[in-house]
């Protein structure tokens, strides 16, 4: 297998993005270090002949070049380096478990064990952004779940699906998991289907400015912050009378713009809700709660 790395402009993001869109699905991605700036083409391809297509079928798009791309083989094993990673880890009653260490679950006492195999998708939950938000769904929800039997709940970014089965088995009715990423809403079915009857669990791919008018009673949003704030707006009218707002995927230093762009909105609507916020590591999450 081949790795192809391009470093791009930084002026070059937005066409790239839309390049992606166009072109999807593939297997590119882009990367931008929301600290510097510095933006970065990368695919892994099967072979040479793969690579040089798919250059050629992005440069034909592209206004800038790739003609500085490195190419580099990478072992086929990496597709599985995460299980290295990805350990078992507690909290409040519930075990968030790899798939692969099925056999030792008989261990966990009265957890709840979820069940996980990632793969190319995002969320074991041991990223700081995933804990953040299972640990405020178990905070808010984990004793109630005789009382929020009548709810529904919506992932934003719903990655390997593990929010949404948290979801499931906290107690909510209706799921609805949805990603931009093919490859995470087919990785999001499959541990659904690790996790016994979760028939209540809906995945779509689909991005949330083109969300229907359906309204939740709780909504995690664990994507980017210049995302949620462009989205900010659309996710409050998602969201119920009282129902509760969790946002994540958000760098500690961009809290406060994040913060200002969803209070704007609920002062537009008048409405009034109780905030907390909370953070590990560099990463923090915005929890709102409408009153």
């Amino acid at each position: 297998m081949l790795k192809i790395k391009v470093k791009l402009h930084k002026k070059f993001l937005l066409e790239a993005e839309n390049i992606l869109f166009e072109i999807a699905p593939s297997n590119w991605m882009l990367f931008s270090n929301r600290k510097t700036k510095d933006l970065v083409l990368e695919g892994i391809f099967a072979n040479k002949k793969e690579a040089d297509h798919e250059i050629m079928k992005f440069q034909k798009e592209f206004s800038g070049n790739l003609d500085d791309a490195s190419i580099s083989e990478i072992d086929k094993s990496w597709q599985n380096a995460y299980k290295f990673h990805f350990k078992p880890w507690k909290y409040k009653g519930f075990t968030f478990m790899p798939e692969w260490e099925r056999s030792s679950s008989i261990n966990n006492g009265d957890d709840i064990n979820i069940f996980i195999d990632p793969g190319m998708a995002f969320g074991t939950g041991t990223h700081e952004t995933t804990r953040l938000c299972a640990e405020s769904l178990i905070d808010n929800y984990g004793k109630k779940s005789s009382s929020i039997c009548d709810y529904n709940f919506l992932d934003i970014g719903c990655g390997s699906g593990i929010l949404s089965i948290l979801a499931h088995y906290l107690g909510f009715n209706q799921i609805h998991g949805i990603d931009n990423d093919e490859n995470a809403i087919q990785n999001s079915l499959y541990n659904s289907s690790l996790n016994f009857n979760c028939s209540n669990i809906k995945f779509e791919k689909l991005c949330v400015h083109s969300m229907r008018k359906s309204t939740y009673n709780c909504i995690v949003a664990n994507i980017q912050s210049d995302v949620l704030i462009k989205n900010a707006s659309k996710l409050i009218c998602l969201l119920k009378s009282n129902g509760i707002l969790i946002l994540s995927g958000i760098l500690n230093y961009e809290a406060e713009d994040v913060s200002k762009a969803f209070n704007k909105v609920l002062d537009s609507f008048n409405f009034a809700s109780k905030q907390n916020l909370s953070a590990k590591n560099e990463w923090c999450a915005i929890f709102y709660e409408l009153i």
